[in-house]
């Protein structure tokens, strides 16, 4: 599969690298590295519907120091603010989705959370400005990331291990998200800002959200609110899948006289609102700010609607006389953050960085007007970065990172006990640049300690050690190649240790194992980059072997009416391909047309057997027609997803879909602010489209048609 995967798609593009020669095009500027997006000036606004031209954007979540995007081992993505308005959905997970590697675990319109090359849950760290986000979506696919990234300036995303940083949760790959909450720098102007506010017809989305920084002297200060709500979203044909209902019809489920829900999706709706205020102290070689923000969010949980009747006009959560009212999430974060760094060198150091972030998480699942569970999450973080001097063509940095977690959940659906995780860890990142090459090597150890407070307090303590090296080749401008080979140790969180009771999200009897070892990876990532030139863009291959991976394996065993998982260990391997190009057909000022291709491959299997693991994506391939000129912006955009036949045991197969979309941009100028109006359409035809990683593939159709308008300010 890999192979054919490279010889239909990746090979063709390799082939155009070198002997694409089309007319009336002229190659791009070599792009500059040396500052991110985030500095170009409030007069000079880029285009909201960005070119489609590969940038040599600055990452910073990847190494101790900002890199270029070519000068990393490891592939990365990075969504700045402008594709940000084109890509923008409720949730986290789903803004991420057409990214290369990334698929969602879709929850209904409320709750989706990334994964990255088929790994998600706790494996993949989703960060918020560098520090973890300490909510609960970790714990189960229902709850929702504390992020809405209306208010993001942009996304960075590792594929791939990135243990060495961020530790044993990031075995799968990290996102993060930068929102300027904690100014690093007083801005030119004393206030500026943005002003979005958007709709859509699927939901009947309404959303607006502002965000405005200012400051003199050595202060800055920044301020953000967002308010978003959105109805029952439409969908194109029935909510149950038609395995499903063909599978009722034949065992004779249902009852007689019942209507099936087609149409509309109940208990989808989503309402949410939030903001944050940050104040910094900026020297001529230090800083330090703080923030506070908090996020209050109502949602629905979709998908125990099998023997609901519901009609259009019902707000969420209501019920028809003598029915079961569906559950909703009602989410409360309050969170606390401190930044600092110093250019001011000391000992063998240049420099230093130090974060912390306190979380005050709570959601309570509501069933109608009652309180089922309370879910209760309190996080602390810090880490400390020392930079250390460069010795000749060596550099790197050294730092720290202690963590604490106390997790508690009360109620009817309790699966797990309270819990209290502590670790603390340290690491170590060193570079060293010779010639064309750049080579990167580091380690980490962890330590943690998870306590289970029940009749007998259980305590589980684990150790570990992880470690990377990468070498870039840049053997001529605009080329470059990256190889990187990480162990990785992911140490057991309470959810898998503890876990023991039912879980009606996902319809599941969770059962931990507490004997859980840790789980050791071996992986490799080779990815050949070109950003110069009519033909540009990235392939990778990756693979990642498994000792003791671990899973929840469905079983035939039933418990209280739930069908029981087991969260297991075996052998596992994941391998594939990711590939994201553009060819430019035409550039010549003022006008550019851009092609644009991508897809992604995942197979993943246990070694030992090699039967499938459950919920892996299904290939996918993207084509877009991207065309820009100074002040209009047109594009259209498809993409295929296979059929996944290659499913676990008690798993069922998920059909394939073709989705459509096209968007329109235009901007206006005024003396003082930019304004830019973006249409938008998603699902274009209709189609019926089941995401196979969702637990709620067959009951929860992902949304039918949507033509959404969204008008941003710029000044």
């Amino acid at each position: 599969m890999l192979h054919s995967f490279l010889r239909r798609v990746a090979a063709p593009l390799l082939l155009l690298l070198s002997s694409m020669s089309l007319p009336g095009a002229e190659p791009p500027a070599a792009p500059a590295d040396t500052a991110p997006a985030e500095t170009t000036a409030a007069a000079d606004v880029p285009l909201v519907v960005p070119s489609i031209t590969v940038k040599d954007e600055i990452v910073v979540t990847a190494s101790p120091e900002p890199r270029s995007r070519f000068e990393l081992a490891q592939p990365t993505s990075v969504m700045d603010s402008d594709e940000l308005v084109l890509r923008l959905q409720p949730t986290l997970g789903e803004t991420l989705s057409r990214e290369p590697g990334v698929t969602s675990t879709f929850f209904g319109a409320g709750a989706s959370r990334p994964v990255i090359r088929g790994l998600g849950g706790d494996r993949i760290r989703i960060l918020e400005g560098g520090i973890g986000t300490g909510d609960a979506s970790t714990a189960s696919p229902d709850h929702a990331v504390s992020i809405d990234p209306i208010v993001a300036e942009r996304i960075e995303v590792l594929r791939g291990p990135a243990t060495l940083l961020y530790g044993s949760s990031a075995v799968g790959g990290v996102v993060n998200v930068i929102d300027n909450r904690i100014p690093e720098s007083v801005p030119d102007q004393k206030i500026s800002g943005t002003v979005e506010a958007r709709g859509g017809s699927v939901s009947d989305e309404r959303s607006a959200a502002a965000s405005f920084d200012g400051g003199g002297g050595k202060l800055a200060w920044h301020l953000d609110v967002l308010k978003r709500k959105t109805d029952d979203y439409k969908i194109p044909g029935f909510a149950e899948s038609s395995a499903l209902r063909a599978s009722e019809a034949q065992e004779g489920e249902g009852y007689e006289g019942e209507e099936e829900i087609r149409g509309l999706l109940p208990n989808s709706a989503t309402e949410s609102e939030g903001g944050a205020l940050g104040l910094s102290y900026v020297g001529e070689k230090a800083f330090f700010g703080l923030s506070v923000s908090g996020l209050d969010s109502l949602y629905g949980i979709p998908g125990g609607h099998e023997h609901e009747e519901h009609e259009e006009g019902a707000e969420a959560g209501e019920a028809e006389e003598g029915e079961e009212a569906g559950v909703r999430i009602d989410l409360r974060q309050r969170r606390w953050d401190l930044r600092g760094g110093t250019t001011q060198p000391f000992g063998i150091f240049r420099g230093a960085n130090v974060r912390f972030g306190a979380s005050d998480y709570e959601h309570r699942e509501l069933e109608g007007e009652e309180i089922g569970t309370i879910f209760t999450n309190e996080s602390r973080e810090g880490r400390l970065e020392l930079l250390q001097r460069r010795i000749g063509p060596l550099s790197g940095s050294v730092g720290v990172q202690v963590q604490s977690r106390d997790f508690v959940a009360l109620g009817d659906e309790a699966f797990v006990p309270p819990t209290e995780t502590r670790s603390w860890a340290g690491f170590v990142f060193q570079e060293l640049v010779q010639g064309d090459w750049r080579f990167q090597a580091g380690g980490r150890f962890e330590s943690q300690d998870v306590t289970a407070e029940a009749d007998e307090s259980r305590v589980r303590s684990f150790q570990s050690v992880s470690g990377s090296l990468g070498a870039v080749w840049q053997p001529v401008e605009g080329w470059s190649t990256g190889l990187s080979l990480s162990r990785s140790t992911k140490l057991p969180n309470a959810e898998e240790l503890f876990s023991n009771g039912p879980h009606l999200a996902t319809n599941a009897f969770e059962i931990g194992d507490p004997n859980l070892g840790e789980e050791r990876s071996l992986s490799l990532d080779l990815t050949v980059r070109r950003t110069a030139g009519r033909v540009s863009g990235e392939v990778t291959v990756f693979a990642n072997r498994f000792d003791g991976f671990i899973f929840e394996q469905a079983t035939a065993e039933e418990q209280d009416g739930l069908q029981v998982f087991r969260f297991t260990q075996r052998d596992a391997e994941l391998r594939g391909a990711e590939l994201d190009g553009i060819v430019q057909l035409f550039h010549g000022d003022p006008h550019h047309l851009d092609l644009e291709v991508g897809a992604d491959f995942v197979r993943a299997e246990l070694r030992d057997t090699g039967d499938p693991l459950p919920r892996i994506p299904a290939e996918r391939y993207r084509l877009g027609l991207h065309y820009r000129n100074e002040r209009l912006t047109a594009r259209i955009d498809g993409q295929r997803v296979g059929r996944q036949d290659r499913v676990s045991a008690l798993e069922t197969p998920t059909e394939g879909y073709t989705t459509l979309d096209a968007s329109l941009g235009y901007r206006f100028f005024a003396p003082r602010a930019v304004f830019d109006v973006i249409l938008k359409g998603t699902n274009l035809t209709d189609e019926e489209a089941r995401n196979h990683v969702s637990f709620l593939k067959d009951l929860v159709p992902m949304p039918g048609r949507d033509v959404s308008l969204a008008v941003r300010t710029t000044f």
